[in-house]
């Protein structure tokens, strides 16, 4: 309670700067397939998982050279980084060399205001860019899961010169080790077997299908008995209303298609309705919907 009150300008104590270290090639790859110059990814700050913001990788800061595209690093045939084209003449600055990395975003402080008072007030009076707080990178996800880092605040700076003078930035310095790969499938889900409704269109009647399980960012539904799932694609906005027996045990989840097939699909979870409108889904309301399902009688 008291971190959502109250501000801290300073980072916490325990976390000192991040030191200047030599890079693993094989967690390089991994950074530069999940998390290239110009991805759009999404963050969350201070480990604050029900508070995610959109923003992009601008650039990579190698021994303080700003490399602001993918073709300025060459890479081995296995994808793997072996040096940076760094300044105006291009200089080769091999990857051993390299012992200060960063990647640089927009400074997105202004998204702030989108968030309820309680939430902006736990990212502290001088926000989310703190010098030492923690940002949470997460990519798309892959074949393996949702690939993530951590990384610290270096600094925020505005660009005097470059594509992006200017601008406000953002440094941060990429903690490697945290570097992983988080195979939902494993994440914690619920397994169902309840009926739902799914509405492809506000003026369409709604499917009847089953809820096969529920986890944190997905939901898989399954075909009733004897029926087929409605043409869907990838990325179709939808909605699926699950009752768990009475009006304050129903929820109406909007969601998009993230896989589609004749028999089952699976749902990522957008928006949640509630007090007359739909918003972001919270970590709160994913465990009411587990507990519900848990505790339901068939």
């Amino acid at each position: 309670m008291f971190k959502l009150l109250w501000s801290n300008p300073h980072p916490p104590i325990g976390r000192e700067e991040a030191a200047d270290v030599a890079l693993d090639g094989d967690r390089m790859k991994m950074l530069g397939e999940h998390f290239p110059i110009g991805r759009k990814i999404r963050y969350f700050p201070e480990f604050q998982r029900d508070i995610v913001f959109h923003t992009i990788i601008i650039a990579w800061r190698v021994n303080d050279h700003y490399v602001y595209a993918r073709e300025a690093i060459q890479t081995d045939g296995d994808g793997t980084p072996l040096a940076f084209l760094v300044g105006e003449k291009k200089t080769r600055l091999a990857l051993g060399k390299v012992r200060r990395l960063q990647l640089m975003v927009p400074d997105t402080t202004d998204m702030e205001r989108s968030l309820d008072y309680i939430r902006r007030a736990s990212l502290g009076r001088n926000g989310q860019f703190v010098r030492g707080n923690a940002i949470t990178l997460i990519a798309d996800t892959c074949k393996r899961g949702i690939p993530s880092v951590d990384t610290q605040v270096d600094s925020r700076i505005r660009m005097k010169e470059g594509p992006y003078a200017d601008n406000q930035m953002i440094l941060l310095r990429p903690d490697l080790d945290t570097l992983t790969i988080a195979d939902q499938r494993q994440k914690a889900r619920v397994q169902s077997h309840v009926p739902v409704n799914l509405y492809l269109k506000e003026d369409a009647p709604p499917a009847g299908c089953i809820l096969g399980d529920f986890s944190d960012v997905s939901l898989r539904l399954k075909a009733a008995p004897g029926q087929a799932m409605p043409p869907m694609k990838v990325n179709d906005k939808v909605v699926v209303v699950i009752n768990l027996g009475d009006v304050a045990s129903t929820y109406r989840i909007k969601g998009s298609v993230f896989r589609a097939a004749a028999d089952a699909c699976v749902i990522r979870l957008k928006q949640l309705y509630k007090d007359g409108d739909f918003s972001a889904i919270k970590t709160m309301d994913v465990l009411e919907i587990k507990t519900g399902l848990l505790n339901l009688r068939f």
